[in-house]
Parts: structure tokens; sequence; C-alpha cells
């Protein structure tokens, strides 16, 4: 029995699409005008997407081969000693999603600055000397920001701090379509960025708020969509996704650990290997790790990030 539409690996309205038109099953593409018949409803790379989608086979892991690539894994220092420790003493995992959750003005934006600095500091320092792509949806990525973080980064070195900010690539998104297709399209971003090894999006909340602001339901579906483009990514091409989203409401004080809660819900925490709150306090800021996949979840606070 042919394969149904509905079971490819598609987005929710490109299978409409398909149904709408008569293509129910993996066997309706076997003729041979087919690339002439989606041409009349869908673009090329939505016929590239279908594709590879329906000749993609189901595949699974041994046990085994999961832990031999968690065993092989590489990471990179955070440069904040206490969140490396809750990190289990390595930072951040390539080849995986981390979620940074936290109220506006907790200093999220800063932890992201901080993250693609210290992805690009070379290995002996505890980085990876790679380069990051940030994802700007709301207009937070301040040059002046990066530059302080790279001259405190680079112990005020000139020329280090130039090659910090030089490995760090802008790209400004406004709305949900725009921000799927852009993560859609990584491989092309790659083929003209060499080295690639962190992607940052602040915030990946921002773009379906605005886009879909009263419809909650298609908001949920877009969310679990990018959700897989967004795990695939990071385990095909073994780089590091940084997730900002917005905390569903203030944090208190003292219990950081039990009240990370996401206004988009699960769908990000269900993917990433590891979530990490943030508060800001009058005393510097509070960072948890909330939930993880990989090492227990833990608190500490910090005097300046």
């Amino acid at each position: 029995m042919s394969r149904s539409v509905l079971s490819l690996r598609l987005p929710a309205y490109l299978q409409t699409k398909l149904i709408q038109n008569g293509y129910h099953t993996v066997a309706d593409f076997d003729e041979a005008p087919l690339a002439e018949d989606l041409a009349q409803f869908l673009t090329q790379s939505e016929v590239r997407s279908l594709a590879s989608a329906a000749q993609a086979q189901p595949s699974a892991h041994s046990a085994w081969s999961i832990q031999q690539q968690a065993l092989t894994r590489s990471y990179f220092s955070t440069q904040l000693s206490q969140l490396d420790t809750l990190l289990g003493g390595r930072g951040i995992p390539l080849g995986c999603i981390t979620e940074v959750i936290g109220e506006a003005g907790s200093g999220q934006t800063e932890l992201c600055l901080r993250l693609c600095l210290a992805a690009r500091l070379p290995a002996a320092q505890g980085g990876l000397g790679v380069n990051s792509v940030y994802i700007d949806t709301v207009g937070s990525f301040s040059y002046c920001g990066a530059a302080r973080a790279a001259h405190r980064l680079s112990a005020l070195s000139s020329p280090l701090a130039t090659s910090l900010l030089d490995g760090i690539h802008v790209f400004r998104v406004y709305a949900a379509h725009e921000l799927m297709a852009l993560l859609s399209s990584f491989d092309q971003i790659i083929s003209h960025i060499a080295g690639v090894g962190l992607v940052v999006v602040n915030t990946v909340s921002w773009p379906f708020l605005a886009s879909f602001a009263s419809n909650i339901a298609r908001r949920q579906v877009l969310h679990t969509e990018l959700s897989h483009v967004l795990s695939q990514m990071a385990a095909k091409y073994k780089v590091a996704i940084v997730l900002v989203s917005q905390a569903k409401s203030p944090f208190g004080r003292s219990n950081l650990l039990s009240s990370s809660s996401s206004m988009d819900g699960d769908v990000w925490a269900r993917v990433a290997a590891n979530r990490i709150s943030l508060q800001r306090r009058s005393d510097g800021f509070s960072i948890a790790l909330s939930a993880s996949t990989m090492h227990p979840t833990g608190e500490t606070l910090v005097n300046n990030i």
C-alpha cells in the first residue's frame, strides 16, 4: 500500500495543498509529468521538499549509536564557570537545541551575544572557532552591545575582539513565514557562511505572536513544524541551536526552577536538550538549568553576563 500524503514529513499547509489538488498518496507522484503538474500550484522549493519527503524512509537508531553520538559530541564553554558547571562542566552542546527562557529584560540577549562570541574563541580558550548565525526577530541585536561584550571576553585585545565580531552573522526577520523560510533554507546559508557552529533565534516566540496574535491553534501547528525543522538542522549540520522564548508569567524570586513556563507551552522544551532559565536580580543574574535530558537541574547566581 502506498504511503499517505499525511504520513510524509511536510508542513500542514503543503499536505493540504496536495490533497486539495488530488494527490492523496505517494503513488500519485509516480507519473512522468509530475513536476509540470505540481508547478501549477507549488513553488520550486515546495516541489523539492515534496520529492525529498516522498523518498525518505522511516529510520531508527539503536540505543548504542545514540550513546556514541553523545560521547563524541562537541561542546563550547559559555565562559561563565557557574553555568558551565550546571551544563556538566563542558558548556553548550553541538547537535542539540538549547532553550533560553526568561522575562523581557532578564538578560537573554546578553547571554545570546556571549554565546556567539564564546563559540568563536579558539579551542585553547574553551571555544571551537566557529561562526554564529544570529536571527533577530525583535530588533534586539545591538552592535554596541556586541562590541562591549567582545572586548570584555577578549580582555581588551582589539584584534581578537574584531575577529570575534566578524564571526557573528545577523539576519533580521519580522514575521513567522520569514523565519520558517530562512531556517528551511539553512543549507543555502552555510554554503555562503563557512564554519557555522551556532544558530541563535532571539526570540522564537515573537514572529508567531505577531503573525497570529489571535489564532492560538495556528501558532501551535507552526511551532510544532518549526521544532521538527530545528531538530533536523541540529542533527544534520552538527550545530548548536539556541532558542530564546518568553516567560509566560513573572518568575518568583525563590522558585526559578519550578516557575519556568514559556508562553509557547512546552513545544521547545520537548525538543531541547537543555532549558536555561534567566532572571535579573539586584545582585546579578539568577541562572537555572530548569530542565535537561543530559544533566541534573540546578541554579546558580552570576554577577554579570
